[in-house]
């Protein structure tokens, strides 16, 4: 019980500073809804969808899924904020000398990271919905979605704890989230890839974005199939992108502060 307080206690304490951080509430909320509507509004008509270029609306539907995985990938930049700047300030160093369970300390950046992410998520859905967006998922379908986003926003923090704990300051703590965000960008999250260049297309194709836009779209337009190669390769990439850098996050978290 003293364990789920003391998590309970930092939890609050990273997300607290998420919602009161107005450059965090503008990079990982504003920003991806500002960039929704330029795409939308501005060059979604002239984008080809199914062949044809259709009005806008149809071009928010395509691309709604890719703006939420977007405005994760914006804060998952933040996360690595957070830790970095507890590790340069001796705030870690403090909570290792206190008498907790040591998976508290980072689980609590995980467990505050992902709930951040899910108020990103929904707040750029809210949005949508506004602008006519749709879903025509199920509620299992919904149900799978929401499971789907909580493992990524926890695939995304923990590798960001690797970047976090190796970086020497906030500024080049969330580098990579640039990295993430180009990832997005070269996927059918923001146009179909039939329309790239041949290499581009090949990297588009075989990147490990691309199925996971594509299940998180099946999944809100309500044609997911647990047997389709999106949905397969989706878990196959989660799984592979959870174990690599958990081994990698508690390898260098004992180096600095175990060893």
């Amino acid at each position: 019980m003293k364990t789920i307080k003391q998590l309970f206690t930092l939890t609050n304490r990273i997300v607290r500073q998420n919602l009161t951080s107005v450059d965090t509430i503008i990079t990982s909320i504003v920003m991806p809804i500002f960039i929704l509507l330029f795409f939308v509004y501005v060059i979604g008509g002239n984008i080809l969808v199914g062949g044809t270029a259709g009005e806008p609306s149809d071009y928010l539907s395509y691309v709604m899924p890719g703006f939420l995985l977007m405005s994760m990938a914006m804060g998952s930049a933040y996360t690595a904020l957070r830790i970095n700047n507890d590790k340069t300030k001796g705030f870690l160093t403090r909570l290792l000398s206190m008498p907790m369970k040591r998976w508290v300390i980072l689980g609590s950046h995980i467990v505050a990271s992902t709930i951040f992410m899910l108020i990103s998520v929904l707040s750029v859905l809210l949005i949508g919905l506004v602008l006519g967006y749709r879903p025509q998922a199920t509620i299992g379908d919904f149900l799978l979605f929401t499971l789907l986003i909580v493992l990524f926003a926890v695939s995304l923090t923990v590798l960001a704890i690797p970047f976090s704990l190796t970086a020497k300051d906030y500024a080049g703590a969330g580098a990579f989230s640039y990295i993430l965000i180009f990832l997005l960008f070269i996927s059918p999250a923001f146009v179909p890839v039939a329309g790239m260049a041949k290499p581009v297309r090949l990297f588009a194709e075989n990147q490990p974005m691309t199925p996971i836009i594509e299940t998180t779209k099946n999944l809100l337009a309500g044609t997911f199939s647990f047997g389709s190669q999106s949905s397969l390769l989706t878990l196959l990439w989660l799984a592979l992108l959870l174990s690599f850098f958990s081994f990698l996050s508690m390898k260098r978290y004992k180096q600095l502060f175990i060893n």
